[in-house]
């Protein structure tokens, strides 16, 4: 038997299709190979937007960070733990800024470990300390690429020089 759930609606799907100036999903047809309807059903989760559907969508309105926003809200992203958080410049750079700081210790205490090329028992609490602080620290750096893939300037724009 099957068990029905309600999928949250991928908000940043829409609020792609704006950003990249199709107004409404008549005019994002253009660019995208789904008709209003389906781009509609996908904007509401009515649809399971496939990572396939995601590619294009990304590629379509030239916006890779719904790659990080899809894998970030997948069962599978959910389970490894990764999210995605759009913060401002200012924070994420900080963040970005204190990790790398605090991260040389934690690069020593690896070594250390590593030196008898096993975990030992006595290590095990400090092994895993460094773990989550490199898991914290993959999550600031994704935070930090989200950003500048929000940010960066469409394909094809410049002074053409």
């Amino acid at each position: 038997m099957s068990k029905t759930s309600v999928k949250r609606p991928p908000e940043y799907l829409k609020e792609a299709r704006l950003n990249a100036g199709y107004v409404n999903r008549c005019t994002a047809v253009a660019r995208v190979p789904f008709s209003p309807e389906t781009i509609g059903r996908h904007e509401r989760g009515e649809v399971v937007l496939e990572p396939e559907d995601l590619l294009i969508y990304a590629k379509s309105y030239n916006r890779p960070e719904l790659c990080y926003l899809y894998c970030a809200d997948c069962p599978v992203g959910k389970y490894m733990g990764r999210t995605a958080t759009l913060l401002p410049f200012p924070f994420a750079a900080l963040r970005v800024s204190k990790m790398l700081a605090d991260a040389p210790p934690v690069a020593q205490s690896l070594t250390a470990i590593a030196f008898y090329g096993e975990v030992r028992n006595g290590e095990r609490a400090e092994f895993e300390r460094n773990i989550a602080f490199l898991s914290e620290l993959e999550r600031v750096i994704t935070d930090m690429l989200l950003f500048g893939m929000k940010n960066a300037a469409p394909a094809g724009t410049g002074n053409g020089a």
